[in-house]
């Protein structure tokens, strides 16, 4: 890419402009017919509906044609068949070109303004075994790895706010692109960047379904962009992921709420964990050992909602909850056959607890600044990019109805 690298320099050099509204880039899609499923076909669609309308965005999905047979949904009977994609707009492939051609266009039209990156499809382990450069899976063969992301994010100016929302397996490697090119043994990068993911670097993703039946998904995206907008792909309103109580819901109040409520095997990681687990040493030996009552206090609103609901669902009590947790996961007590949403979830809430005693045990560091940047590191994951427009949401559940109407007369996304 080095002359896209030059390209965006040059531009850089010569604008003058002040940052504008968020923009969003979707990159969507599998990378085959049989493995893009009409459940990211819908991820996209959802995020139009909940996108205030003033909000410049751009979407790459599958091979970029709406003519395409390219998207795969199950049948009555149970069979696969395949249509073309039934998306409000769609401007490119999927592919490395098409990523390139929207960087250089959409992205570098005005590199001051924020950009959220949204990415829903196929993810898979890096081929070398190198989990801290997993890939995205792209169009016929393409991929996009974490440090080819990286390049890309590092020719916009530091000023730019960048935000990622990642839904496919393996995600959780690109919180990586918070080090100085995506390596997580470098320093933290000086930009404002954030970031979401649907799973751990080690871990699958669910919600790549050719099901049809939109009210039967339990996708991260659906979870976190619900609690964000204030509804749900149905447009259905969520009103409970206020937990500051301030009448806004951040991203790390959303990002709480899939902890909570997704009900799959899914483990989420945001950019904040991986900087802790880079920068604080602490034996898990030691952190399991912390009451619960000291978690609690020391954890933001989001966290102390999350750790409260993961605590009643997985039945745990006392203050020895953390080793409780631990030894069940890891320890004589586990059980290799039980339930993977329970699995699931008994992590999540290890590793909630583990991020809140990490961040006490910086916060009493006394290094100033570490604690700084977690601290613009937080900050950046309590925003709300997509609720700083004029968000209509009676125009998004109308949305959604007139959907599900078009669906049940055999018409509409699903149909036909």
């Amino acid at each position: 890419m080095p002359h896209l690298a030059l390209q965006l320099a040059a531009a850089l050099t010569t604008t003058t402009a002040s940052p504008g509204p968020w923009r969003v880039l979707e990159v969507s899609g599998g990378p085959a017919a049989p493995r893009n499923q009409v459940a990211i076909e819908s991820n996209v669609r959802y995020l139009d509906q909940i996108l205030p309308s003033t909000l410049p965005r751009r979407v790459l999905f599958a091979d970029g044609s709406r003519r395409t047979a390219s998207v795969a949904i199950q049948d009555a009977r149970g069979g696969i068949r395949y249509r073309a994609p039934r998306l409000p707009r769609l401007d490119g492939p999927t592919t490395q070109a098409g990523l390139e051609g929207a960087w250089r266009g959409f992205v570098a039209e005005r590199p001051l303004d924020p950009l959220l990156l949204f990415f829903t499809g196929h993810g898979k382990r890096n081929r070398f075994g190198d989990l801290d450069n997993n890939v995205f899976e792209m169009w016929a063969g393409d991929e996009l790895s974490v440090r080819d992301l990286a390049r890309r994010i590092e020719t916009l100016p530091t000023e730019t706010r960048v935000v990622l929302v990642m839904s496919q397996c393996y995600s959780g490697s690109f919180a990586n692109l918070i080090f100085e090119g995506g390596r997580p043994d470098g320093p933290a990068v000086p930009r404002d960047l954030a970031g979401f993911f649907a799973a751990t670097a080690d871990r699958p993703a669910t919600g790549c379904t050719p099901e049809v039946n939109e009210e039967v998904y339990r996708d991260f995206t659906g979870y976190f962009f619900a609690a964000l907008s204030g509804r749900d792909r149905l447009g259905r309103a969520v009103e409970d992921a206020d937990y500051d109580n301030d009448r806004t819901v951040g991203m790390d109040e959303a990002f709480a709420y899939a902890l909570i409520h997704q009900e799959t095997s899914d483990v989420p990681v945001s950019t904040s964990d991986v900087f802790l687990r880079r920068f604080v040493r602490q034996p898990d030996s030691e952190t399991m050992k912390t009451p619960f009552t000291s978690v609690r206090a020391w954890a933001s609103p989001a966290q102390r909602a999350a750790l409260d609901g993961l605590s009643r669902t997985l039945r745990l009590r006392g203050e020895d909850r953390l080793a409780v947790a631990y030894d069940a996961q890891f320890g004589r007590t586990r059980h290799e056959d039980e339930d993977e949403t329970l699995n699931a979830r008994r992590l999540r809430f290890i590793r909630l607890a583990k991020s809140v005693v990490l961040g006490h045990v910086l916060a009493e560091s006394g290094d100033a600044p570490l604690i700084a940047r977690f601290e613009k590191l937080r900050a950046s994951e309590a925003r709300n990019p997509i609720r700083t427009g004029a968000f209509d949401p009676t125009a998004a559940r109308l949305s959604a109805a007139a959907a599900a109407a078009w669906v049940a007369g055999g018409r509409g996304p699903f149909g036909g």
